[in-house]
């Protein structure tokens, strides 16, 4: 990262531990204990706005990040008042996290409407990065939306022409066996527990029974595909990741495990081979980088072919 963009950030933090530092002196102080309740107030608008004004002067006005990243940087200050002041302080965040709801959900609806994004979790993962940051606990929120999409609103929708990546490992057979299982210690316990405990049961249960559901239907949905010059590498909600055909260096038919085996019950019968390392999406933000990947496809034979094609 160059200093034109370390610089602004490190005087940003300068003048955020600058406030933090007189605020703590006035908290410790003993005007503050005969005069609370203004100084309390004078203390959480000073937090409250120095610190998103800071971050707009000294980084965003010089375009180093988004405007919208200032309602992020309020939100934490309304946070770090609500540790040290209590809960209440939070109601002042209700407005911010309002706007941020409705940011996300206006990328979500532009990535979803947009040609460049191929699949509904795809669009979920692009649109909240967008409105909340390429972070992980906006990708950790963007799964858990794309499990509840696949889950309860893919009915009805068709699977575009591809390579599939379910049937072969038996994936249905083993959903269709952990959603017995689920329902099965499920019912027992809603009877045999507490009134408390058998809500939180029923709800941990429902929420696997529509993960089972959600990433099935994904992986139904979600076939792999070779168009335009690429590789659109999709399994489930387990993996997924982009690839231009002109950084397969080779795609060999085989069962031995070389590089990041990707969601393979069993042996992989595809080995694609690249000419430099490429990053994975994987469930709830995590990624994976790698050079050499093995898969278990339906028809290797056929992505093979279709690669061998391309390449």
């Amino acid at each position: 990262m160059s200093a034109a963009i370390v610089r602004p950030r490190l005087q940003f933090a300068a003048v955020l531990a600058f406030v933090l530092a007189a605020e703590s002196a006035v908290l410790a102080s003993r005007a503050f204990a005969l005069h609370p309740l203004p100084l309390r107030l004078a203390v959480i608008f000073d937090l409250c706005t120095v610190a998103p004004l800071a971050w707009w002067l000294l980084v965003v006005r010089r375009g180093l990040a988004r405007p919208r990243t200032v309602a992020r940087v309020a939100l934490l200050a309304i946070a770090l008042c609500a540790a040290i002041f209590g809960r209440e302080v939070r109601l002042l965040a209700v407005p911010l996290e309002l706007a941020l709801i409705w940011l996300a959900v206006a990328s979500v609806r532009r990535a979803l409407q947009a040609r460049t994004s191929p699949d509904a979790a795809t669009a979920l993962r692009l649109g909240f990065s967008d409105a909340l940051g390429d972070h992980p606990a906006a990708r950790a929120v963007a799964a858990e939306f794309s499990v509840f999409w696949y889950a309860l609103f893919s009915w009805g929708r068709t699977a575009p022409s591809g390579f599939t990546a379910y049937k072969r490992a038996g994936w249905i057979a083993i959903y269709v066996a952990l959603g017995i299982a689920v329902l099965a210690e499920g019912i027992p316990l809603h009877f045999v527990l507490p009134r408390g405990w058998a809500i939180a049961s029923a709800v941990m249960h429902l929420y696997t029974a529509l993960w089972l559901i959600g990433d099935l239907r994904a992986m139904v949905l979600r076939p792999i595909t070779v168009e335009g010059g690429v590789l659109h590498l999709r399994l489930g909600l387990k993996w997924e990741a982009d690839i231009a055909i002109a950084e397969i260096d080779s795609a060999a038919l085989g069962s031995r495990v070389e590089g990041q085996k990707l969601a393979v019950l069993g042996s992989p019968n595809l080995i694609l081979r690249l000419r430099r390392p490429i990053q994975l999406h994987g469930l709830f933000g995590i990624r994976r980088t790698a050079q050499t990947l093995s898969l278990q496809v339906d028809d290797p034979q056929g992505l093979h072919d279709a690669l061998s094609a391309s390449l």
